[in-house]
């Protein structure tokens, strides 16, 4: 089994985790901030020891030998509750009692290191002696017949506390590794999927996702490389469909040119002149729709490529709609079109201005160039609390609701041929309108088409 990199990572975090705690916990110990448990459990033999010598001696007037014997009885099952020593000497240094039979353990030569003194009297000291260590506690206690001292000695021969907590600390970390192995993977499924789905992108294939089975940073992740994916894979997708339908544009009015050219050098060689002007004017004309095509996809590219700019223009949205309306008033005049207008006054608008006048310009264009002639254009414009909307409304045949998205395409104009355009003009709409956060939508209606954009106000 391969371990992975991040498993490592995890497992050296986690141990830095622990040494970390261990060394906090041993400072703490030295500086006394907290007490050791052979401190806490010395300290309660001692005090548990001298309330039961208490009770057996009571107000007894002397120690009797009885008494004394009692007493050693008691100390020696105390005592073998830990398997340690106690005894009880008085104030002229004898010894009253004890757990053992044989003579005192300690000489008063030991190096011993005070550990606790406690104000009821009551002292610790650490006997280290090679590789044993006792604890060593001792207390004082008052009766009517006499003064005591209690003496207990713990042996901790192995050191019995240490090898435990070390022993706790290897089963812990070992634990935590074991437990870390499907932590790992569970982490690390995801981003091998991540990666490899990358790793696919890279290469041009947009297809693949990945799962998006979480709610947490993976699983914002997921979403976000998914996104991405998408964004990428429509961009690559429409770049491509612009390179063919931009080809194929161009190739018509390169075939009209070549044939004015034709013509025109075909009759410089007979020596006639006559036409030669109408077809440089054909040329002329050519070029400029050429010029003016390929400066409309520069500027979708743009749109595509780049982060629109920003919206520092505040306008009148009742007043752009008019001044559109004007602007194609020859068109109007032309066709014989009636335009209807019901345009409400309506919250300024933060925009690009420039930007939605070409807006209003292509959807109204359109409306009138696709309009048989005489009929009747309707506008409306109004706004509610969350955004302004623009309605037009002009007669048309029912679409399909694919025809009704393959007009925001480029290039695709759905027949009618005979009327000028290229079809960009709503794509170009639709980018501009989404760049300002709003959406424009086509639909059909009982009598016609309808074209309907949302602004967001705010």
């Amino acid at each position: 089994m391969k371990i992975s990199q991040l498993y490592l990572k995890i497992l050296f975090a986690f141990i830095m985790v622990l040494l970390v705690a261990i060394l906090g916990i041993w400072g703490l110990l030295e500086l006394g901030h907290i007490r050791p448990p052979f401190t806490l459990h010395a300290q309660n033999r001692s005090e548990a020891l001298k309330q039961i010598t208490v009770a057996k001696i009571g107000m007894a007037p002397r120690l009797t030998v009885e008494l004394k014997q009692q007493l050693s009885d008691m100390l020696n099952i105390f005592a073998s509750s830990f398997n340690g020593e106690a005894w009880i000497i008085n104030k002229q240094g004898e010894t009253v009692a004890k757990s053992f039979n044989y003579s005192i353990p300690l000489t008063g030569n030991e190096n011993m290191e005070l550990k606790l003194s406690s104000p009821q009297g009551n002292h610790i000291y650490l006997i280290e002696k090679g590789n044993q260590r006792s604890i060593y506690s001792t207390g004082t206690l008052h009766t009517a017949s006499d003064t005591l001292t209690i003496h207990i000695l713990n042996p901790w021969r192995t050191h019995n506390e240490e090898v435990w907590f070390m022993e706790g600390l290897i089963l812990m970390a070992s634990v935590a590794a074991l437990l870390l192995i499907p932590v790992s993977r569970h982490i690390t499924r995801p981003i091998n999927e991540l990666t490899k789905s990358a790793e696919l992108l890279s290469r041009g294939d947009f297809s693949p996702r990945v799962k998006e089975s979480s709610k947490d940073e993976m699983g914002t992740l997921a979403k976000t490389f998914n996104q991405m994916a998408h964004s990428l894979e429509k961009m690559v997708r429409g770049g491509r469909e612009l390179t063919a339908n931009l080809s194929h544009e161009l190739r018509s009015p390169l075939a009209r040119i070549r044939v004015s050219q034709q013509i025109i050098q075909e009759r410089l060689e007979s020596g006639r002149t006559d036409g030669v002007n109408k077809h440089v004017l054909k040329m002329e004309e050519e070029i400029n729709h050429m010029d003016s095509l390929i400066d409309k996809i520069m500027k979708l590219s743009k749109l595509d490529l780049q982060e629109p700019p920003p919206r520092d223009d505040i306008v009148s949205m009742s007043d752009m709609l008019n001044e559109a309306v004007e602007r194609i008033t020859p068109l109007i005049g032309k066709s014989g079109i009636l335009v209807k207008r019901v345009v409400e006054t309506v919250p300024s608008y933060c925009c690009r201005k420039q930007d939605i006048r070409i807006v209003l310009d292509n959807i109204l264009s359109n409306a009138v160039k696709y309009s048989p002639n005489e009929d009747v254009v309707h506008i409306e414009c109004n706004a509610d609390d969350d955004a302004i909307t623009i309605r037009v409304v002009n007669s048309y045949d029912r679409l399909s609701p694919a025809e009704l998205e393959t007009i925001f395409t480029p290039f695709k104009r759905l027949g009618y041929n005979d009327i000028e355009g290229n079809g960009l003009g709503l794509a170009f709409a639709r980018k501009i309108i989404e760049d300002h956060g709003g959406s424009i939508q086509a639909s059909s209606i009982d009598r016609g088409f309808c074209l309907t954009v949302r602004l967001p106000l705010g």
